[in-house]
């Protein structure tokens, strides 16, 4: 695949508090290393207990600052749970990076769409001029007309039509905070599409049997990207300064979409 670019390099003049949702899964976690590195303190923001507080151990042993908080978008209010852990906390970075495909219409629309704008907005006060909001979508966007679906629907959802149209909300809800935020000066919000990663989530639903194939034959390295090469593009919008900034500048509010590490047309995705 195409746009195997490198994260930004690496700056001691960034730093501050960043929250990362899905930390454990393959983007993630390369996500919270890398931000790690680049200065910043990590709050890795996940289900699975096990893999978080191990993911937070091994940042801290490498050098970096990370902890590790229980966070289960599927779960009712869960802004407000990661609000009351921050305890008033300024927050520089939010990476709403957590996904679900596959499972019920409810659970995926709860999870990719609900949760990330809840987060959002329930941080935006302590995010400020100076923060910034990476929404973590998807190609799948270009496959949706509208959002028509129930996130109380439990069919699952077989066509993966809840998972185009969650990631096509996801881009309006970051329309409507990039509107906001120029009219008030906050923070930046951007999009980017990470390109098709082999990811735990990617093979539950491809299946084992098929999986087992496409790593035999070496198909699964050349057709889909590394959750390391996923990752550089979602570092690259959460820490260029290629396009807008935040806080009340004049703006192209209506792009700021990244893929394969570059500021792109949202119709841009290769895949």
């Amino acid at each position: 695949p195409p746009g195997r670019a490198a994260p930004p390099p690496l700056s001691p003049s960034q730093g501050g508090l960043a929250v990362v949702t899905g930390a454990t899964g393959g983007i993630g976690e390369e996500v919270c290393r890398g931000l790690a590195e680049r200065g910043f303190e990590v709050c890795c923001a996940a289900r699975d207990r096990r893999r978080g507080e191990a993911l937070a151990a091994s940042i801290r042993e490498g050098g970096g600052c990370a902890f590790y908080v229980d966070l289960d978008l599927e779960e009712r209010r869960p802004a407000e749970r990661l609000a009351r852990v921050l305890r008033g906390r300024r927050v520089r970075l939010l990476v709403n990076n957590a996904g679900s495909m596959g499972g019920s219409v409810g659970a995926t629309l709860r999870v990719n769409l609900c949760a990330p704008a809840s987060l959002a907005v329930a941080l935006w006060p302590r995010l400020g001029a100076e923060g910034r909001v990476v929404n973590v979508g998807s190609s799948s966007h270009l496959r949706a007309a509208g959002v028509s679906l129930s996130a109380t629907d439990a069919a699952i959802d077989r066509g993966l039509r809840a998972y185009a149209q969650s990631k096509l909300g996801l881009m309006h809800v970051s329309l409507l905070l990039r509107a906001a935020s120029a009219a008030s000066g906050g923070p930046a919000v951007r999009d980017c599409h990470p390109g098709v990663v082999w990811t735990p989530m990617l093979r539950r639903q491809l299946g084992a049997p098929l999986c087992r194939l496409l790593e035999a034959s070496g198909a699964s390295r050349r057709l889909f990207r590394t959750p390391q090469q996923g990752a550089a593009t979602v570092l690259w919008a959460a820490l260029s300064d290629e396009g807008h900034g935040g806080g009340g500048g004049v703006r192209a509010w209506r792009s700021e979409y990244f893929v394969d590490c570059r500021r792109d047309d949202a119709a841009a995705s290769p895949e």
